[in-house]
């Protein structure tokens, strides 16, 4: 029997040798914001959606996997293998976790194939889907391979600040007081995704003791493997805050580097382009 083939989105933060390495097959993402629909198949529409969006107000999304791109991989992918193991983002910031197992029940009885809630976006889904396709190519059967990731999820974490509070509003992670109030106060929350969802957790009034707390986050953990800066496509990795988030991270941990990665689409419609973020990997 062939090895288990691992299906991902496209806002998973992977290399496109590891892509092809592992023959990861990468579903495109939709989303409609506002009266505009914007399909998400390659860097160059994640960039064109981020452009659009950088001086529009938050509207109403809608984030989905196209149905028939999902069959498609699903039929395509059951003429190699017996197990496929699909990991979307969040399946609270998107649809497409609930549209993967939709499409996974019409396969019934011809394929084994396990839908999985990543509960996380960006590195870390990447950061998964990875550690899922090294495992399925040193031919781990699915049940081990979903364990595995199972045991990973809980040591992944993804703490931001966001400039702009319309996004929060329109998400609603904060009413419409606390954002016209929080705006006119120039207030900066900081917020954590818990279990795939949005939680803000609190609030500073400047940039600079926004990004002290982020470094702060990032202090309380005893032992670290990796970390990550996310930062918006419209901002340049040698931006004045980005140095000084990794300027405050370098005192918390000298000997550890901080690649930087751009966040995504789907988190861009929850938290705004305009958003600074890390992830810590804590290690199993």
């Amino acid at each position: 029997m062939a090895n288990a083939r691992i299906v991902t989105d496209i806002t998973a933060f992977l290399e496109p040798e590891l892509i092809e390495r592992h023959q990861i097959t990468v579903l495109p993402v939709k989303i409609s914001f506002g009266k505009r629909s914007f399909l998400i198949d390659s860097q160059q529409s994640w960039r064109m959606f981020f452009d659009y969006i950088a001086d529009k107000p938050a509207e109403e999304t809608d984030i989905s996997i196209p149905p028939a791109a999902i069959e498609q991989a699903f039929e395509r992918l059951n003429r190699e293998t017996e197990e496929i193991l699909v990991i979307p983002s969040s399946g609270k910031l998107s649809n497409g976790y609930d549209q993967a197992r939709s499409a996974a029940r019409g396969f019934l009885g011809r394929c084994r194939i396990q839908v999985m809630d990543s509960m996380s976006v960006s590195w870390g889904l990447g950061f998964l889907v990875k550690a899922a396709a090294e495992a399925a190519a040193e031919g781990l059967p699915l049940d081990t391979i979903v364990r595995l990731v199972r045991g990973m999820l809980p040591h992944i974490y993804l703490v931001f600040s966001v400039e702009r509070l319309d996004y929060l509003e329109r998400g609603g992670r904060i009413g419409p007081a606390q954002a016209l109030l929080g705006t006119m106060l120039h207030i900066k929350p900081i917020l954590l995704i818990e279990d795939g969802e949005i939680v803000p957790v609190e609030k500073v009034r400047t940039r600079q003791m926004a990004l002290e707390k982020l470094a702060d986050f990032v202090a309380e953990f005893a032992a670290i493997q990796q970390v990550v800066i996310l930062r918006s496509p419209l901002e340049s990795d040698g931006s004045p805050q980005i140095e000084e988030l990794r300027e405050h991270l370098s005192l918390a941990l000298p000997d550890q580097p901080f690649p930087i990665v751009e966040y995504d689409p789907i988190l861009a419609c929850h938290l705004g382009p305009e958003a600074l973020g890390v992830v810590v990997y804590e290690g199993v």
